[in-house]
C-alpha cells in the first residue's frame, strides 16, 4: 500500500477478519501511529470488536470502529484497506460520487463510487456513514478524508483501493476536460450482475 503510493507516512490502516474465538468476533489490524517503513508483525493489534487486546500490546488503528463496522455489516467482507491516496482524497474532499464511467470498475466494483456523510474521524458515526456509502460494493470514498477498499482478502482490498484511485484520477482529469461520460444504463445492469456473481450474490 506504501509502495503504490496510496498512504504515507502511519496514515491509512488495514485489517482482517480472523473469525470467532471464545464466543469473541476477532481482527488483526495495524496499530496507530506506526510507520510502513517500521511496521512489523509485533504491530499488528489482535483485538475483540469491542476493541479489548486479545494478542500482542499494539494500540489499535484509531480509525478501528469502521473496520468493526464493515465487518458486522458486510458478512461477506474478509479485508478492509483504507487509503488517502491524492485523486480519491481530491473526490472525497469535493463530495462527489464517481459515477460509473469505465467497465472495470463496474465489474471489479459493483458499480458507481459513493461519498459518505461526514463525520469525525475514528467516530462511530464516520464508520456507519462509510458503511451506508459503501452498501455491498468494493468501494467507497471518506468524505474529506479518503477511501477504502475491501474484499474476500487483503489482496482483494487493496486492488479495490488501487482501482479506485485509478478511477478516481480518471474522473477528475475527465471533469478538467469539461466533459465525464457515464457508461450506459444497461451495460451499467449487465456488468453490476457479473460483480455479483463474482461475489457469490447470484
Amino acid at each position: 500500500m506504501a509502495t503504490m503510493g496510496l498512504v504515507s507516512g502511519t496514515s491509512g490502516n488495514v485489517s482482517v477478519r480472523l473469525g470467532s474465538y471464545a464466543g469473541r468476533d476477532l481482527m488483526a489490524i495495524t496499530a496507530s501511529g506506526v510507520s510502513y517503513d517500521t511496521l512489523g508483525a509485533d504491530d499488528i493489534a489482535i483485538v475483540d470488536y469491542e476493541m479489548e487486546p486479545v494478542e500482542g500490546e499494539a494500540i489499535p488503528s484509531s480509525e478501528s470502529l469502521l473496520h468493526v463496522a464493515i465487518y458486522r455489516r458486510r458478512p461477506d467482507v474478509d479485508a478492509v484497506v483504507h487509503t488517502h491516496a491524492l485523486y480519491s482524497s481530491v473526490a472525497a474532499v469535493a463530495g462527489v460520487d464517481i459515477p460509473p464511467i469505465v467497465d472495470e470498475m463496474v465489474v471489479t466494483l459493483g458499480g458507481a463510487i459513493g461519498v459518505s456523510e461526514y463525520a469525525f474521524p475514528g467516530s462511530s458515526e464516520l464508520a456507519e456513514n462509510v458503511c451506508d456509502a459503501l452498501g455491498d460494493r468494493s468501494a467507497a470514498l471518506i468524505r474529506s478524508h479518503g477511501s477504502v477498499g475491501v474484499g474476500h482478502s487483503l489482496e482483494e482490498a487493496l486492488d479495490a483501493c488501487a482501482l479506485t484511485e485509478k478511477v478516481a484520477q480518471i474522473f477528475v482529469m475527465s471533469s478538467m476536460l469539461g466533459k465525464v461520460t457515464e457508461l450506459p444504463a444497461d451495460v451499467v445492469e449487465a456488468e453490476t450482475a457479473i460483480y455479483r456473481m463474482r461475489r457469490g450474490k447470484a
